[in-house]
């Protein structure tokens, strides 16, 4: 055969193979070149973060940081991760979490009105810890009161005692008891257990203050007096351990001034609320007594306000409710013994450490003494919370997780914070308290890749907003990241 035509042929047949082996090369140059990306971005994210954490801000004051990959488990960004923190509120990650975990996802709250003695004569009403209850609700219960019976009631029994007598929290500051922040805790609660003061200057007579109360109760007592400096000062104040309102001097503009606190034994408020709502429907005498006791057996349910688990999630995530959070707490105890028994924050805490350690988490990254993160005693490292909530997102609570926090320029607590940031591309729970403001969640770009975060700041004095500002930027850095690694994981 011609050496000529023999070339020839030879080079048709290898022709295929070159050309595979110039496909694998762009393959592998293809992927050398994401890898070279990748570790380039993530060079800028650390940079970035660094670079926002030198600043005078932190000269004096700690911030612990973890960025991960939530879909690998890589750790981005680690800074302090493993020192023990205060978390403030960034605590309700870890009750809400436990919550989804340990309560059947048909979990809820009821409150309910029942008929103690045959005769109708008696009405029973049972606390189910809803912190959510309200007014309107007090309506549902005297209605189904009136609807369900004929006889007029006598007496009114109050059942308070299915959580314990630790109405305050462990490590909660005693002189906060008046404030709207740290709630009273009980198995009966109404509007938050909160109280409006709102007073404003008489039309008749402008020296004179007019003081009103929201909700309306025959519960308060209501002092004015002169203003203390001078006769210029105005201050509102609720009395410590009881629902006396003192009201000194006028307000100085003509301006109405609303000033909230926490409610003093709400139960007290409730009892006397659904009276009057029993009364109106001709379901009670005006001679009714109030009786605080147990409910004994066989009493005849007539209706409930029942509240969903999911309400209560949201509530405590999304708008940092500290009593949300405390009662899913306790609630937490209904798994271990049963609805019957006295539900106590030690034992919820149990449960809780239970669940963290079923789900493969390392309870020594956790030491808290309270649901809501108010107390002072509460401690957690951010390797931990980081690794809670990489958890979270492979579990198939994660819609119910997930949907319960607040959504960055939209709702909650975020709702004035990374407004410029696409919707919906942060999900994170803020926390604060004197000297310490946190941020912890997910963030995604749109299509890029799905992060954990949490940032923890400590020690400082002053207000919160720059520690703040500073979280927002490092979020910003994420989001980036977030996107530029979106184009990397699809050269793969």
């Amino acid at each position: 055969m011609n050496v000529r035509i023999v070339v020839i042929l030879l080079q048709i047949l290898l022709l295929p193979l070159a050309a595979q082996g110039q496909s694998g090369n762009t393959s592998v140059d293809r992927s050398k070149e994401a890898k070279a990306q990748h570790a380039k971005e993530l060079e800028l994210l650390r940079a970035a973060v660094a670079q926002e954490l030198s600043g005078g801000l932190f000269a004096r004051c700690l911030a612990a940081v973890e960025i991960a990959d939530a879909e690998s488990g890589d750790i981005l960004v680690s800074r302090h991760a493993d020192l023990l923190l205060r978390p403030a509120s960034n605590a309700k990650l870890v009750t809400t979490a436990a919550a989804v975990l340990r309560l059947p996802a048909d979990f809820h709250f009821e409150t309910r009105i029942a008929r103690i003695d045959s005769a109708g004569r008696t009405l029973a009403c049972i606390g189910g810890g809803d912190p959510l209850f309200s007014e309107q609700d007090i309506q549902k219960l005297a209605e189904i009161a009136a609807h369900s019976t004929r006889t007029v009631a006598d007496t009114l029994l109050m059942d308070g005692t299915l959580f314990g007598d630790d109405f305050y929290g462990e490590g909660w500051m005693w002189d906060d008891e008046t404030d709207p922040f740290a709630p009273y805790l009980g198995a009966f609660s109404i509007n938050r257990n909160t109280l409006t003061v709102s007073v404003s200057r008489s039309a008749s007579d402008p020296t004179s203050p007019v003081v009103r109360i929201h909700p309306s109760s025959a519960m308060y007592t209501v002092e004015t007096a002169s203003p203390a400096r001078d006769g210029r000062g105005f201050r509102v104040s609720r009395g410590l351990r009881r629902n006396h309102i003192l009201v000194e001097g006028i307000p100085p503009t003509q301006r109405t001034v609303h000033k909230r606190f926490s409610m003093w034994q709400p139960q007290e408020v409730f009892a006397d609320l659904l009276l009057k709502e029993l009364r109106g429907l001709g379901a009670a005498h005006d001679s009714t007594v109030i009786v605080f006791s147990a409910v004994r057996a066989g009493a005849a349910t007539l209706g409930s306000v029942r509240r969903p688990l999911q309400e209560v999630l949201e509530a405590a995530n999304k708008n940092s409710d500290n009593l949300s959070a405390e009662c899913l707490l306790r609630a937490l105890a209904f798994t271990g013994s049963g609805r019957d028994t006295q539900l106590r924050a030690a034992d919820g805490l149990h449960v809780m450490e239970s669940a963290l350690r079923a789900a493969g988490l390392n309870t020594d990254d956790f030491a808290l003494r309270d649901g809501s993160g108010i107390s002072f005693y509460n401690l957690l490292t951010a390797r931990g919370l980081g690794r809670l909530l990489r958890s979270r997102t492979l579990h198939p609570s994660a819609p119910a997780y997930l949907s319960s926090l607040s959504v960055g320029g939209k709702d909650g607590t975020l709702r004035r914070r990374m407004s410029g940031h696409p919707v919906s591309a942060v999900r994170a729970k803020t926390g604060t308290v004197r000297g310490v403001s946190a941020l912890s969640g997910y963030v995604q770009a749109p299509g890029g890749r799905l992060l954990s975060f949490v940032i923890m700041m400590q020690n400082f004095a002053g207000k919160p907003s720059p520690y703040r500002d500073v979280q927002d930027r490092i979020v910003g850095h994420c989001l980036k990241y977030s996107a530029a690694a979106a184009s990397v994981r699809q050269l793969r």
